[in-house]
C-alpha cells in the first residue's frame, strides 16, 4: 500500500522495543517534523476487507507513519493474509493478547482440544513458521521520542499486561496498576475494542479503536491518527465505512465458521453490529459448565445458542 507523505525534514528518532522483559534501542532514521501524523491501527483481527479499507482511508488522508498495536490474526477468517499485509507495510508493531494465544502462550487448560478454543486452533493452522515467527518476535512496547517533537509510548493494552486495558470508567486504582509506575507521557493503547481519549495524573490515554471488530455499537472500521507537536499530540479518530457482507461469506468460505462453531457465531455477530456481546457469552458459558460441574469442553455441544447467532452456526 502506497502511504502518501507530507513533507518532511530529516530527523533521528529512537525507538526502544521491549519483548518478554528485555529492552534493545533500535535506530531508525526518519524524515519528519513536529507536525508528523501517524496513523494508529488496532485488533484486525483476522477481518482483511476492515484492514483494507482503512490503509484505504490513510492513503487518501495522507500520513508519514503507520503503527500497529497488535492482534493482527485471530477471530475473523484471513489471519495470514492480515499478518501479510501488516508486514508487508514494515511499520512498528507490539505483541498482542491474541498473538500470545496464537503462539500457544496464554490459552487455558485444554485448549489443543476444547471445542470453545476452535477459532484460534483454525487460525494457528492456516499460518506458515514465517507468520509464527513473525509474531513471536513482536515486542511488547514501543517508545517513540526524539529531540523535536512530543514522545509517546504505545503498547498493545497496557503497561501492566497485554490482556488488561483501559476504560472510560476504569477505577482509579485499576488505572495505577495498568499504568505500572508510569506517567508524565502520552499512552497509545488498544485491546477494548473501542476509542478513548482520557486523562490520568499527568498522562494521556489514547485508545485507537479496533480496525476489525469495534465494540462500541457500530460495525465502521475504526482507527486514530496522532499530529505531533513539541508537547502534546492532536488526535483523530477515524470511522471507515467497509463491505461487511465480504468478511461474513469469508467465514462460510474459509471454513472457519465450520471450524470455531458457536465462538466464531458471537464473534460474527460483535463484526456484524459492533455490539460488545463476547464478555457474556464467556460468563454464561463458565457459569453453565459450573452449574452442572463439568469442564467447558464435556459441555460446550450443549451450550445454548444465543438468539443472535442462530443466523450463523452450521450445526
Amino acid at each position: 500500500m502506497q502511504i502518501v507523505s507530507r513533507p518532511k525534514k530529516e530527523e533521528e528518532h529512537t525507538l526502544i522495543a521491549q519483548s518478554s522483559g528485555k529492552q534493545q534501542n533500535i535506530k531508525q532514521q526518519t524524515k519528519y517534523n513536529t507536525l508528523m501524523r501517524i496513523a494508529f491501527i488496532s485488533d484486525i483481527h483476522g477481518n482483511k476487507p476492515a484492514l483494507e479499507a482503512v490503509l484505504e482511508d490513510i492513503q487518501q488522508v495522507g500520513v508519514d507513519n503507520i503503527i500497529c498495536l497488535g492482534d493482527i490474526a485471530n477471530g475473523g477468517p484471513s489471519p495470514a493474509e492480515c499478518i501479510d499485509i501488516v508486514r508487508n507495510l514494515d511499520c512498528p508493531t507490539v505483541q498482542g493478547n491474541h498473538e500470545l494465544y496464537l503462539l500457544d502462550k496464554s490459552l487455558s487448560n485444554g485448549s489443543s482440544t476444547c471445542p470453545s478454543w476452535g477459532s484460534a486452533r483454525w487460525a494457528h493452522a492456516q499460518l506458515k513458521p514465517e507468520h509464527l515467527t513473525y509474531i513471536a518476535n513482536l515486542p511488547y512496547k514501543y517508545e517513540l521520542n526524539s529531540e523535536d517533537g512530543a514522545p509517546a509510548t504505545c503498547v498493545h493494552a497496557s503497561f501492566y499486561s497485554q490482556f488488561s486495558g483501559f476504560q472510560a470508567d476504569t477505577s482509579e486504582e485499576e488505572m495505577a496498576l495498568y499504568m505500572d509506575g508510569h506517567d508524565n507521557l502520552t499512552l497509545f493503547c488498544a485491546h477494548i475494542h473501542c476509542q478513548l481519549y482520557r486523562k490520568w495524573s499527568n498522562s494521556w490515554i489514547i485508545n485507537v479503536g479496533s480496525v476489525g471488530m469495534p465494540l462500541d455499537g457500530t460495525p465502521e472500521a475504526k482507527y486514530a491518527i496522532a499530529t505531533r507537536g513539541k508537547t502534546s499530540w492532536n488526535i483523530e479518530f477515524r470511522h471507515v465505512t467497509y463491505n461487511v457482507d465480504l468478511v461474513m461469506q469469508e467465514f462460510d468460505r474459509s471454513g472457519l465458521q465450520e471450524a470455531g462453531g458457536l465462538i466464531t457465531a458471537v464473534f460474527r455477530y460483535q463484526i456484524l453490529t459492533g455490539q460488545p456481546v463476547l464478555a457474556q457469552f464467556l460468563l454464561s458459558m463458565q457459569k453453565f459448565a459450573e452449574e452442572r460441574g463439568q469442564p467447558i469442553s464435556k459441555i460446550y455441544a450443549d451450550l445454548p445458542v444465543p438468539a443472535y447467532a442462530q443466523q450463523f452456526m452450521t450445526r
